[in-house]
């Protein structure tokens, strides 16, 4: 089964896209583009702001970097479903989709902030936000990634996944260096009262883009929890069949994994050696600016002739990123090593979500994109909870036991697919 592939679009062409010597890139000249990505930057941005928030919050209440672990644990939890939430959204007006969430995401955020403002918080609500917006993000982000490549036109595609990642890093850094200065003025309620705000902000730019997103009508009535499998199987089985999307997803499933972690529990690091959420803003920020290169560079330059080899090579750079942090613990180490583990998994983000959309045949578009999303989703799921209990009982340097596999894994691959070129692979 195959279909024709969008035209590949050159380094040169991209780079031109991107220029801003008084030029938008393409995608941004586009306005259904401008008021989708600014909708739901927006939102991502005031998602993050919140997580900044109540980490530093769990890290206070508990002491502990496995009760920080389990913010993200219980967030991510729901999302080990994304494969079956892609399936879904291919049944699904993933424009509405998308609207709906953002209001509900409003809702709840709204309840939590009455909460705190009132003097009602209590520990377990946070857990409770975290679970349900990951239930709302099991289908917003399969949907979402299908109307952002729906926005613009194949040979803008890249640019337009690169300008997302860039955006996404960028409000990262101002969420978490800005943030944590605002927070430390200001208190924590506000980030709840501000993502409030972001949520009704994307809920709006949704409503003004009715065009994007539909289904043709015969398709929407086949929702159904057999169809749903059976579309899961048929979507696996085909990723398995491709191994020039399917063995780089495998290496980036294990870099965040492995890697990844020391994000997870990164209040509960900060906090153990009594530094205040400005050093904690200042750290993370640090892995932003990593991930907004990383985003810019894979905007810029495709991943070469194998895929495969460069992930594997990224590999061993976070490994030895982990070790920095770990052996090295002062802020400039520190700030370098989270940089480094942050362009690695940025960049793979956008190259997985370009190869998917280059590569994979329309009907399983929205599956395959939601599966790459789930090696994010589970690699960091996997690796809050074993770093928050390899921190509580060793300290730092039980991080370096996940640097070690990856490092010895990354090593492998490399001897297992040198010489592999994924052009050969292809098809």
């Amino acid at each position: 089964m195959s279909s024709p592939r969008p035209p590949a679009v050159s380094g040169l062409g991209i780079l031109r896209t991107l220029r801003f010597g008084g030029v938008l890139p393409a995608p941004l000249r586009r306005p259904s583009f401008r008021r989708l990505w600014v909708g739901m930057s927006l939102s991502y941005a005031g998602d993050r702001f919140q997580v900044l928030a109540q980490g530093w919050l769990v890290a206070t209440i508990t002491q502990s970097a496995l009760g920080v672990g389990l913010i993200s644990a219980l967030g991510l939890l729901p999302l080990l479903l994304l494969p079956i939430g892609g399936a879904i959204v291919e049944r699904m007006d993933r424009r509405r989709t998308l609207l709906v969430i953002q209001l509900a995401g409003a809702g709840v955020t709204a309840l939590v902030t009455g909460l705190v403002l009132t003097g009602h918080f209590a520990l377990w609500h946070i857990y409770a936000w975290s679970l349900l917006n990951g239930l709302g993000t099991l289908l917003a982000r399969p949907a979402y990634k299908v109307v952002l490549t729906e926005a613009v036109p194949p040979d803008e595609l890249r640019s337009a996944v690169a300008i997302n990642s860039v955006s996404e890093t960028a409000s990262l850094t101002l969420t978490n260096a800005g943030g944590s200065l605002i927070l430390a003025w200001l208190g924590l309620p506000v980030a709840f009262l501000l993502n409030t705000v972001s949520y009704l902000v994307a809920a709006l730019s949704l409503w003004s883009l009715p065009a994007i997103g539909h289904l043709p009508v015969d398709d929407r009535h086949r929702l159904t929890p057999r169809v749903v499998l059976s579309d899961l199987r048929d979507g696996v089985r085909y990723l398995i069949r491709r191994p020039e999307i399917f063995h780089p997803l495998l290496l980036t499933f294990a870099t965040i994994a492995l890697a990844g972690p020391i994000v997870a529990v990164l209040p509960a690091i900060v906090q153990a050696v009594g530094g205040s959420i400005v050093d904690l803003g200042v750290l993370a920020a640090g892995m932003n600016l990593g991930g907004l290169g990383g985003a810019a560079f894979a905007g810029t330059h495709s991943e070469g002739a194998s895929a495969t080899r460069l992930y594997a090579l990224m590999g061993l750079v976070a490994a030895l990123a982990v070790a920095l942090f770990v052996w090295l613990p002062t802020g400039i180490a520190q700030f370098v090593a989270l940089a480094a583990i942050g362009f690695v998994a940025f960049a793979q983000a956008v190259w997985n979500t370009s190869r998917i959309r280059q590569l994979a045949d329309p009907p399983y578009q929205a599956r395959l994109q939601a599966i790459t999303s789930m090696a994010f989703t589970l690699g960091f799921l996997a690796g809050a909870l074993w770093a928050g209990v390899a921190i509580d009982q060793q300290g730092n340097s039980g991080l370096l036991l996940g640097a070690a596999v990856l490092a010895i894994g990354s090593t492998a691959s490399l001897v297992r697919f040198s010489g592999t070129r994924t052009t050969q692979r292809a098809g």
